[in-house]
Order: structure tokens, then sequence, then C-alpha cells
């Protein structure tokens, strides 16, 4: 992708310079022509940007379910593997606090998100867990440059 970036740019740094007609004397008017096929460029260019943009993923505040915190690594473990097991949608993720192990679910953009989450976890995990504010992953979906 990179490499193609490059190339679209050469090609329109190129086109540029040759579509310039200019009298270059002092004193006298400048008349430039502009190429048809820069505007071309331009368009292919946003295109390729809003196409890098799609799937990224970015870090965003949010909202995360603090499902346990434990000081038996064995038991984190295996609460991090059982979300991972019946929520492959959703990322867990396990950390080390001395003396404890954490182990948080979820990336929620919003807390209304995180509670409803938090709602179909309870069933399973009890009603000890919390929602916590945290930097989440958020996957882009959408072009940033549209030119439709």
């Amino acid at each position: 992708m990179h490499m193609r970036n490059h190339i679209v740019l050469q090609l329109f740094t190129l086109l540029l310079f040759n579509s310039l007609s200019a009298n270059a004397q002092f004193g006298k008017s400048v008349h430039v022509k502009r190429d048809p096929r820069v505007d071309e460029l331009v368009d292919k260019q946003i295109e390729l940007n809003g196409q890098a943009v799609r799937g990224r993923t970015t870090i965003e505040q949010g909202f995360r379910l603090l499902i346990v915190s434990t000081n038996k690594r064995d038991l984190a473990l295996e609460t991090k593997s059982r979300l991972m097991k019946n929520y492959p949608d959703q990322k867990s993720y396990m950390f080390y606090h001395s003396p404890h192990f954490k182990v948080q679910f979820g990336n929620f953009k919003t807390y209304k998100d995180a509670e409803k989450a938090k709602y179909d976890l309870e069933l399973e995990f009890g009603k000890d867990l919390l929602i916590i504010p945290s930097r989440v992953e958020v996957k882009g979906e959408k072009e940033i440059y549209d030119n439709q």
C-alpha cells in the first residue's frame, strides 16, 4: 500500500510539473494550465487514504468489565479461558498488579454497551462484575474521506 501511494505521489508531481506552462519573464503575467489527470490522481489518493483508515485499530477512552481480581493465578487463567471460549468476538485481558491477577473483558465505547454485556455475563460470573473506565481498542469501520 505504501509503495502504491509513493508511485501515485511521483506521478502527481510529474504531471504537475509537466502540465505547467509559464511565461517566466519578470513583470509578465503567468498562465497556468492544469491537466485534468491531476484531479483524477487527487481523487485516487483520497480513496486510498480512506481504505488505509478502514480496519485500523485506535485506542480511545471507553469501558471494560472487571471480571475477577484474585491472588490465584489458576483462577484468573481459567476465567480468561472461559471468556475466550464463550465470547470469541470480544477480547479479554489479564493483568498482574501485585498481589492480584485481574481479568478484564471487552472494548466498549459507551457505558451503556458495557452495562448490556455486564447483564449477560452476570449469569455466568456472578453479580460482582465492575464496569471500569479504560483505554480500549476500537476498530475503524468508516472512511474518513468520503468523496461520493
